[in-house]
């Protein structure tokens, strides 16, 4: 394996000459160092709560923040070493291709600054993880922030659409409306910049978190708690819905898909299937299915949004992502093994040979195809392979009935998170957002830190 290799022992060894120096254990004796875990733990938490409200800038200078701090704490601790998974090493190609990708573009300059932020969204998770390791029991207290703050989002949301408040951005096509029952009041929350799309990308990568303190409390049989959650979780959906975001619809698909699969594996598991659930709470799951299903067809402009995700060339916004789509392909064919270079800057010089007139764009729209234009096919191959071996670690923890509970319930309720945002992204790019990414990274840190401590127990038996 990877993991015991030459070089990473080698590694491992240099970090411990060093910690072991005098100069190290002069460093450990200073006011800084004898507070860093209290450092990083503020920083962790500004990190997470600026996604919410800061611009890009702030968010990756709170992020760099938390990953200097990290890195000081690993270099100066006694016995601190280097671990890293088969996820890890997935994620790692990935990033190598990234940068063989940088290397080779045309528009060196431009494709550099994306370069950065994928540096600081990889160096961010990989410190998260680390920090995870040392404090797994800040593992619930992050979910539990995380929770807060989709909730926070989902009120202002839902205050928003009743409210009428416009967005900056978030084209809405009127053609094919018959009055403006129809027309849709879409929300934004208090994100920068403004934007519908990215407030339904948000509210998709953070809705496992609430599902995961309804799932605590409905196990503890905390009927007051699992109220409260459970009205929180129903709050969240419905400013998904207000948000307008077909991409997050369909992460909202993908989201209960997911869901539906992991509750019949977990009561065959141990009712021996649905037949043996108490009636009750068959009814109760009917109840909100069918509520759910009623308010979206007896509301003209949820119904109407959902339903024009299929008119393809019908909607405009619809055809115009088509259009991008066609030109991206053409872009992609072109450049099929190092891509264009990364980052939208560096795209959108390149996209303009190739775009049809009057569709210009940001990006591709898709996540994967974005991959593909910027770094070419081995890059899509590498992260494909990162999400789908993700996913197979998650459902082999999840179905490992030795595991405590809570740990079961987190690993499933980040695998919801990491997959139904990259359901999302196959019609969106708001994942490239730092809002998306700082919450993203974290839950796969939560993923494979429960690998990598899976891993130590099973070498410790």
């Amino acid at each position: 394996m990877f993991t015991n290799s030459l070089f990473l022992n080698l590694l491992n060894r240099i970090l411990c000459r060093f910690q072991n120096s005098n100069f190290a254990a002069f460093v450990r004796d200073s006011l800084i160092f004898c507070h860093i875990d209290i450092l990083i733990w503020i920083m962790f938490i500004l990190t997470i709560i600026s996604t919410s409200c800061s611009s890009s800038g702030m968010i990756g200078a709170f992020a760099l923040a938390f990953c200097g701090l990290n890195a000081f704490r690993m270099l100066f601790t006694k016995g601190e070493t280097v671990r890293i998974s088969k996820l890890d090493i997935i994620l790692i190609i990935y990033f190598l291709f990234i940068f063989v990708s940088l290397m080779g573009s045309t528009l060196f300059l431009l494709s550099l600054k994306g370069f950065f932020k994928s540096v600081v969204y990889f160096l961010f998770y990989f410190a998260s993880v680390y920090f995870f390791l040392n404090n797994k029991k800040k593992i619930i207290p992050t979910i539990f922030l995380i929770c807060l703050i989709m909730s926070y989002e989902s009120i202002v949301a839902i205050m928003q659409h009743f409210n009428k408040v416009e967005a900056l951005a978030g084209w809405v096509d009127t053609s094919r409306m018959s009055n403006e029952n129809q027309l849709l009041s879409r929300s934004f929350g208090t994100l920068k910049p403004s934007n519908p799309n990215l407030l339904g990308g948000y509210l998709i990568v953070g809705l496992s978190s609430v599902f995961t303190f309804f799932v605590f409390n409905f196990a503890r049989k905390d009927k007051p708690r699992t109220g409260i959650f459970a009205g929180l979780f129903v709050l969240n959906i419905i400013a998904i819905i207000f948000t307008g975001c077909r991409g997050a619809y369909l992460g909202l698909i993908a989201f209960f898909g997911l869901l539906f699969y992991g509750l019949t594996l977990y009561v065959k598991k141990i009712y021996g299937g649905f037949k043996n659930i108490k009636k009750r709470y068959k009814n109760i799951f009917a109840v909100i299915v069918a509520t759910a299903i009623g308010i979206i067809a007896l509301t003209p402009s949820i119904s109407r949004r959902f339903v024009s995700i299929f008119h393809f060339r019908a909607d405009s916004s619809i055809s115009f992502r088509l259009n991008v789509y066609e030109a991206a392909a053409r872009m992609f064919q072109d450049n099929p093994f190092l891509g264009v270079g990364v980052g939208n800057l560096n795209f959108r010089e390149i996209y303009g040979l190739y775009m049809k007139t009057g569709f210009d764009a940001l990006g591709s729209y898709c996540v994967p195809l974005e991959v593909a234009v910027e770094s070419g096919i081995f890059a899509l191959l590498a992260l494909l392979a990162f999400i789908f071996y993700a996913a197979y670690k998650a459902t082999c923890m999840f179905k490992d009935w030795t595991a405590s509970f809570s740990s079961r319930v987190i690993i499933f309720a980040t695998t919801l998170a990491i997959l139904s945002t990259m359901a999302h992204g196959l019609f969106d790019t708001v994942w490239y957002r730092p809002q998306l990414q700082i919450i993203f990274w974290i839950n796969v840190a939560i993923l494979n830190t429960n690998i990598l401590q899976a891993r130590r127990l099973r070498l410790v038996k």
